[in-house]
């Protein structure tokens, strides 16, 4: 278990904590608006570096 959890904030916004630490976390995202804010910006860049991905590249690309 991660006795900083600051630490946590990356991990938790792409759903990697075990159960336990993934509880102690929300608990502690009610109280630290840092981590909520920085959990709120993960995820948005998760999902935009996810829609970046899904997009397939151009033909021309391969042939270059």
């Amino acid at each position: 278990m991660n006795d900083d959890l600051h630490a946590l904030s990356g991990a938790y916004a792409v759903h990697a904590l075990p159960y336990a630490e993934e509880v102690l976390f929300e608990d502690h995202l009610r109280a630290c608006s840092g981590c909520a804010a920085e959990v709120r910006q993960l995820r948005e860049t998760v999902a935009w570096l996810a829609e970046a991905a899904a997009d397939p590249p151009p033909a021309t690309l391969r042939a270059r």
